[in-house]
């Protein structure tokens, strides 16, 4: 369990050749379960094993963008799926980078994308393993 709730803390950890003071970032972390027929979305305080998980990044960049962000996906979750089929991926701890498209999502240790000016978000879901 404690392996699971720090997974859950390193959900909202960025890395990358970004600045705080570039860039002002925010992830929030939701866990989707199924209650009969009702599909239930709610902020994450726990994650178990199983356990389907959005994230929710968002991001205001100043003008003199365009920047590119990075963020780890934690070793204890499995990507499933990205908001942007612009989004690239490493299997190798962000050494080497793909599209995401055809990968074993198993294996994703990074996400990568490029952040226009202003505001903007990218959403992915994973399962927790």
């Amino acid at each position: 369990m404690r392996r699971l709730l720090s997974c859950l803390a390193m959900l909202t950890m960025f890395s990358g050749p970004l600045h705080a003071q570039d860039v002002a970032l925010e992830s929030s972390v939701f866990v989707e379960r199924q209650d009969s027929q009702i599909r239930i979305v709610e902020q994450a305080a726990e994650l178990r094993r199983g356990d389907r998980v959005v994230t929710i990044l968002k991001w205001d960049a100043p003008a003199d963008g365009p920047f590119v962000m990075t963020s780890k996906v934690p070793p204890a979750l499995t990507l499933e799926s990205t908001s942007s089929d612009q989004v690239i991926v490493s299997t190798d701890g962000g050494n080497s980078w793909t599209r995401f498209k055809g990968m074993r999502p198993q294996r994703v240790t990074h996400l990568r994308w490029r952040a226009g000016q202003g505001e903007g978000r990218l959403t992915y879901s994973a399962i927790v393993r």
